[in-house]
């Protein structure tokens, strides 16, 4: 394990030459199978269909909706399990024409959850439903989809054991191989290299899967003075990483990882509600969910110092250090629509522009 060699923190305000969210509009979801339950919000990815059609597909307390982006029209809603569990977020990831949905409940269609998405507009439906050996994926938090070479990464229900799927047959996943760790909250995998959020260890992970039977560990991370190490990306270029921790006043870190032998964090930035929930990185950009203080936008073009060049409140009511607000942020679009859930059951429809000026 490694520790921290430097940093520098970056606490910056809107920088005043800057890109835009422009909102598109909102839709709050309504329930799926109960009209007397309220409805609650978790992840939210995106979806572009073969002609070309784009869609946002959000979990909320009983399953998924699937909104048609300009159009904002809810097109299908998918039910999943609901029982015997507190929590009702979902995690979704998509793949080819399908979309994978993982959840911590219980009850109907329980395991990781495969939606054919080939129909839409007129049609989405569940084809599959896999539980895993010894039901290991029934009750899951998160998965990844490498894009590259066509594996789904999922967290297994007892939380230090990360399962490989084949999605060679994209409707029947086939197990293949498994991480075991000490503790594990979220993954990300591109290209066979896998990177765990280890949660409480508190520590980040770097793994070589080419070999899916027999992962190999390219080197651990321990986060200096952490809260919950809960969500790591990498950059395009795969030089640094940034984590965020969930916990009040622990900063959003990007670390360059050239060396895992010897790790540099290098920047750091906290938004206006000191409490940062996930985020994704494309380019020079990091997409972050700051719960109460809406979603930022950073440009990491100088990592030691990350800087808001965007900013939409989509929870304007406070900016209280509370789990309130924006829950999940995604990457733009084809068209440069971002989506962002609330964990009320709104969806927020954002249109992306990397060199207009913030009005």
């Amino acid at each position: 394990m490694h520790r921290l060699l430097a940093l520098a923190i970056c606490l910056a305000p809107l920088a005043g030459s800057a890109q835009s969210l422009e909102l598109i509009g909102t839709v709050d979801l309504p329930a799926i199978v109960n009209s007397e339950i309220e409805t609650g919000g978790s992840d939210v990815w995106g979806y572009v269909a073969g002609d070309g059609a784009e869609y946002a597909i959000m979990g909320d307390l009983e399953g998924v909706s699937i909104v048609a982006v300009p159009s904002l029209e809810i097109v299908a809603q998918i039910p999943g399990p609901t029982e015997r569990a507190r929590w009702f977020w979902r995690d979704i990831k998509t793949y080819g024409g399908f979309a994978y949905v993982v959840t911590e409940a219980y009850g109907r269609s329980e395991g990781l959850q495969v939606i054919d998405l080939r129909g839409l507009p007129h049609r989405a439906e569940e084809v599959a439903v896999v539980r895993g050996p010894d039901d290991a994926l029934v009750s899951s938090h998160n998965l990844s989809i490498d894009t590259v070479t066509g594996h789904a990464y999922v967290l297994n229900s007892d939380g230090s054991t990360i399962h490989v799927l084949d999605l060679a047959n994209p409707a029947a996943p086939a197990f293949v191989g498994s991480v075991e760790v000490p503790d594990v909250h979220d993954i990300y995998a591109r290209g066979d290299t896998l990177y765990v959020a280890e949660g409480r260890t508190p520590s980040f992970s770097v793994w070589d899967m080419t070999d899916k039977a027999a992962p190999a560990l390219k080197g651990r991370v321990v986060v200096p003075a952490a809260g919950y190490v809960h969500n790591i990306w990498p950059t395009d270029d795969g030089r640094h990483v940034v984590t965020t921790e969930e916990t009040a006043e622990k900063t959003l870190k990007v670390w360059n990882v050239e060396d895992l032998d010897n790790p540099t964090l290098v920047g750091e930035w906290l938004g206006a509600n000191r409490i940062a929930h996930n985020a994704l990185v494309r380019g020079r950009y990091a997409f972050v969910s700051h719960y109460t203080a809406g979603m930022y936008v950073l440009d990491l073009l100088d990592p030691a110092s990350p800087t808001v060049v965007a900013h939409h409140d989509t929870y304007p009511r406070h900016d209280d250090v509370t789990m309130d607000g924006n829950w999940g942020a995604t990457l733009p679009s084809a068209s440069g629509y971002v989506y962002a859930s609330d964990g009320t059951g709104q969806l927020t429809v954002l249109k992306w522009s990397p060199t207009a000026q913030n009005l």
